[in-house]
């Protein structure tokens, strides 16, 4: 896949990064403590939980080194589906700015009687060609892995709704939804001093 992709980009000139368009957005290094994040760029409460609470998260848990987070897109709709094949397409740093834009302006380019125009200029502001962004929109075997990483993940943690925390340590797994910013860093936070000073005890006794 990384060969095709790199060949893509010598042969029509774009900024597309020879990566796995499949992978999963990650921030931070892989930790002991994971938060899939599921959510969707057509889902309001997403929108409000994207700018209240992802920050919270990635200041006290992503900068610290407490925990990593990996999103978890959740696409059920024609339009969040092309949003998430944009983002998928995008080099990792390009793919963060615009799930960042897409949440921001959510209700600018959601409510527009075109919205693939608005997809398609923030696309062409992060470099992308006319080329690309068609052939990512119709690229049927992505929608397919995308839907099938929606289904098979949101099974495995049993998540019907979104935005959702799915807090995995070890063989643990805790569920936070909403959009209660106190509520859920309290729970993660209580969670994860829990979970780490129970590995310092264990790490002791091995000693």
């Amino acid at each position: 896949m990384r060969f095709w992709l790199l060949l893509i980009t010598l042969l029509f000139g774009t900024q597309l990064q020879a990566r796995e368009i499949t992978d999963l957005r990650e921030f931070g290094d892989v930790s002991t403590s994971t938060m899939y994040l599921f959510t969707s760029p057509t889902c309001p409460h997403c929108r409000d939980f994207h700018k209240t609470i992802f920050p919270e998260l990635i200041k006290q848990y992503v900068n610290t080194k407490r925990a990593q987070i990996v999103i978890v897109d959740m696409p059920y709709d024609p339009v969040a589906m092309k949003a998430v094949k944009l983002m998928r397409c995008l080099p990792e740093e390009k793919s963060t700015k615009m799930m960042g834009w897409l949440y921001e302006n959510q209700t600018k380019w959601l409510n527009a009687k075109d919205p693939d125009a608005i997809l398609k200029q923030y696309a062409n502001v992060l470099a992308v060609g006319h080329v690309d962004f068609k052939n990512c929109l119709n690229d049927e075997h992505l929608q397919e892995v995308i839907e099938q990483q929606r289904d098979s993940i949101s099974r495995l943690y049993g998540v019907r709704g979104w935005p959702t925390i799915a807090l995995r340590q070890g063989n643990s797994v805790k569920i936070y939804s909403g959009t209660d910013k106190r509520a859920i860093l309290y729970g993660l936070d209580t969670d994860i001093k829990a979970f780490q000073e129970e590995q310092k005890r264990r790490f002791s006794k091995s000693k």
